[in-house]
């Protein structure tokens, strides 16, 4: 969807020391009303299906709902407003929802009363937080606009959990983050060295807090002036043959670059105050994939919202599943995830459609993410899913969320059925090493504990890597010690065509694997516990498997397409008996291991 800014005027009840837009006076002939319908107009004529109203200050205007109207009037798809929010209360935001708004977005560039001196507002930041919560209390979404600089930076670090505390989990959709280049202010602009680390750590915090950190793309610094093991890669979304960026220059280093299709390279501001930063270019096809959308953020939602997916029951027959993401950013950076988390949610609306349609069409419905317990909405969704299908309702997540034992009994109120949960290791070293996300294993646990106590069935994914293989039996024991009611699924860390990494060091080889697997499988046997899931796309080629005469036989026979084309099957597959109900193995494995392991199973039906 093309995006267009109307600015209203630029005059403003702030100061902030970044700003270079805001006025003392605004010309008479730019701000009157007619001037600003008939930039509406243009913007609509020339293509534009958005409009961000923007300034200054827009809530300054007594008339900007009657500006709202026009443009809803005109054909607007979607209307947005950038505000400071201090001047909006409860009938101000009815007026303007009313009017035809569709999206706020607030400045907030850190948490507390320091951030006063930032904005020059005495008492701004308390009337910041009253116009965001009059705006949240009205149902409009909420974005939550940020900018980097020296005065920002100590108080950025504790904004998304304040933030989220604060609105007692009614989190914004997402918060964007400006590293302006040049201030009024000239020492409040940080050098790329500077803003580096102080932009990972942000990320850091908003991933804890489950609030979403993107980019403002106008002011987004190239992902070179990140180190490649510190890359904040979700940050951006690079779209290949964009168009350079007004006074951006590449420098030598970018002839190399795998992204240079799609970055603009340094602004010529940056480069006349700083000496030229050392960068670190894009050299492999994964940090590309991982940085890039494929086309628009539209068209990439719509291809990863919903998962098709094919498994057979407890009771034999085959069930078709659709697996909606109902958001995509997640509070965990499993190297291994192959989900585009850099990218926005789909919106309530087609989540909503999503899970009617999978229920029109009887399939089961598995809500997914990301992770789908950091959208405020999830228990309508569960409950609404509960409504449209005959089917089980599945969640899968990592059950951080579920520490708090009030929401784990509220989907369980709403309906749901399964949880899938993510859990990687026995211990928190092993757990919180996987995931890159440290202290989250403590809260995986507890969310567990909660979750056994309700009618919810629970199945553990225990992903396997080269970091966690030799911890399999230790975690067959701690199910059945801590949730002997849980079952388990093993996964096979997947190196697919997307963004999964493809590294001998963090891919094992199916023959150090299947030792751990067999003697998972007899311990869990001993144990009492159900383990499996080698069936599934994430699972390992069936002639492997331990017993795998006994425990096939009943298994799906796959449908054409499902593997979306992710998989071969080399020489050994030709005439296995097997073959009908297994995937094969991943491209990506054979390039990493060959196929040389795999052998034809005969004298099975």
């Amino acid at each position: 969807m093309r995006t267009e800014a109307v600015h209203t005027h630029y005059r403003c009840n702030q100061a902030c020391t970044f700003c270079f837009v805001r006025r003392p006076v605004d010309d008479p002939r730019f701000i009157a009303a007619d001037a600003v319908e008939a930039r509406i107009d243009a913007a609509l004529a020339g293509g534009a299906e958005e409009l961000w109203f923007t300034g200054g200050e827009p809530t300054m205007r007594g008339d900007l709902s009657r500006l709202v109207a026009h443009a809803a009037q005109r054909g607007a798809k979607g209307i947005g407003l950038e505000t400071n929010a201090t001047l909006l209360d409860a009938a101000a935001v009815t007026r303007l929802a009313g009017a035809g708004l569709s999206v706020v977005r607030v400045h907030l560039s850190g948490w507390g009363e320091a951030l006063d001196a930032v904005t020059r507002d005495p008492g701004g930041f308390q009337a910041t937080l009253r116009g965001l919560e009059a705006v949240i209390a009205a149902g409009l979404p909420v974005e939550i606009s940020a900018v980097l600089t020296r005065s920002t930076a100590p108080l950025l670090e504790e904004l998304p959990a304040r933030l989220i505390a604060h609105l007692g989990g009614r989190a914004p959709r997402a918060l964007y983050l400006g590293v302006p280049v040049s201030s009024p202010v000239a020492t409040e602009v940080l050098s790329y060295e500077e803003a580096a680390p102080l932009i990972v750590r942000l990320e850091a915090a908003a991933r804890r807090a489950g609030l979403p950190l993107k980019f403002d793309p106008a002011t987004a610094p190239p992902p070179c002036v990140f180190t490649s093991s510190d890359r904040p890669s979700h940050l951006f979304a690079l779209t290949p043959g964009t168009r350079a960026r007004a006074e951006h220059r590449r420098v030598d280093a970018c002839a190399t670059c795998q992204v240079a299709d799609r970055c603009s390279g340094f602004s010529n501001a940056y480069l006349a105050r700083f000496p030229q930063p050392q960068v670190s270019p894009i050299a492999d096809d994964r940090g590309r994939r991982r940085l890039s959308l494929i086309s628009t953020v539209e068209d990439q939602i719509a291809r990863e919202m919903v998962t098709p997916n094919l498994y057979r029951a407890p009771d034999g027959t085959d069930v078709l599943e659709d697996i909606i993401r109902v958001n995509f950013h997640c509070n965990q950076s499993c190297r291994f995830c192959f989900v585009s988390t850099h990218l926005p949610g789909a919106g309530d609306e087609a989540v909503r459609k999503a899970i009617i349609d999978a229920g029109a069409r009887g399939v089961k419905i598995t809500l997914s993410g990301g992770e789908p317990t950091l959208n405020p909405k999830l228990v309508e969704y569960v409950a609404l899913a509960r409504q449209v299908s005959s089917r089980p309702v599945q969640l899968q997540s990592n059950a951080i969320k579920l520490a708090d034992e009030g929401l784990c009994r509220a989907l369980a109120d709403a309906g749901l059925d399964e949880l899938f949960v993510s859990l990687h290791g026995s211990r928190a070293e092993i757990s919180d090493a996987v995931t890159s996300a440290p202290g989250t294993f403590a809260r995986t646990v507890l969310g567990l504990d909660h979750v056994v106590k309700t009618k919810i069935r629970v199945n553990l994914n225990f992903v396997i890597s080269e970091k966690n293989l030799d911890d399999l039996v230790p975690y067959v024991r701690l199910v059945a010690a801590r949730w002997p009611s849980a079952s388990i699924t093993v996964s096979f860390v997947a190196p697919s065509t997307d963004v999964v990494p493809r590294d001998r060091e963090f891919i094992p080889s199916y023959s150090r694997v299947m030792p751990q697997i067999a003697e998972a499988i007899d311990e869990a046997r001993r144990l009492g516990i159900e383990l499996g899931g080698f069936e599934s796309m994430c699972g390992v080629p069936l002639c492997l498997v331990p017993s795998s005469l006994e425990r096939f036989s009943n298994f799906s026979q796959l449908l054409p397409g499902f593997d979306r084309g992710e998989f071969v099957k080399p020489e050994a597959c030709t005439g296995c008996a097997l073959g009908p109900r297994c995937y094969g193995v991943r491209r990506g494995y054979v390039e990493l291991h060959g196929a040389g392991e795999l052998r034809r199973v005969t004298g099975h039906s």
